[in-house]
Order: structure tokens, then C-alpha cells, then sequence
């Protein structure tokens, strides 16, 4: 059974700028969120440290997980957006492919 995940503090990557850079470079994702729109593939290239990536679809339902995602990978996924997320935040928060996620 699917579960309702919400959210807070949720940063939207909304300019080309931000999409491009996304968490690069960042010293401490301890406690960032950030949401891709129209986004179906990432890259974690000068990526400090592994990340949690989520691919959603259109109702922000998880459709695929990827946990402790290391820097220097590419991630193709089908969905309309994707979440990136501390490592561990995924399971830490119990998200899994079918939930729904909101903030």
C-alpha cells in the first residue's frame, strides 16, 4: 500500500541556471531538498558525496528510487520531475516507488 510522504523546505530548481547546478558543489546536503521539474535525467558529476534521487510523475508519485547515488554518475528515469535528497533520506523517511510525495 502506498504511502503519503509530506515534505518541508522543499527548494524548486526553476531557472536554467539552477537545473544546470542543481546540489554541485555543496559542502553539507544534510538537509537539502531539491525538486527538478520536467527533469527525466541527472548527473551527479562534482557532486561532493552520494545522494537519494527520486524520479515522480505527474502527481508527485515515486516512480522509481535510486539510494546513495556517488558523485561521477548519469541516472535516466521515466517521470515528470525528480527529488534529490541527502543520502539515506529515502530510507530514513521510508519512501518507496508508489508513494506519494508532498510539500
Amino acid at each position: 500500500m502506498s504511502q503519503r510522504h509530506q515534505l518541508s523546505d522543499v527548494k524548486v530548481a526553476d531557472s536554467y541556471r539552477s537545473r544546470v547546478v542543481g546540489l554541485m558543489g555543496r559542502r553539507d546536503l544534510s538537509s537539502m531538498l531539491l525538486w527538478i521539474p520536467r527533469c527525466s535525467s541527472i548527473h551527479t558529476c562534482f557532486m561532493r558525496g552520494p545522494i537519494d534521487v527520486a524520479f515522480l510523475n505527474e502527481s508527485r508519485q515515486v516512480v522509481s528510487t535510486h539510494k546513495a547515488v556517488k558523485p561521477w554518475r548519469m541516472l535516466v528515469g521515466s517521470g515528470s520531475g525528480v527529488l534529490e535528497a541527502p543520502a539515506g533520506f529515502l530510507e530514513m523517511r521510508g519512501v518507496a516507488v508508489g508513494d506519494i510525495v508532498e510539500w
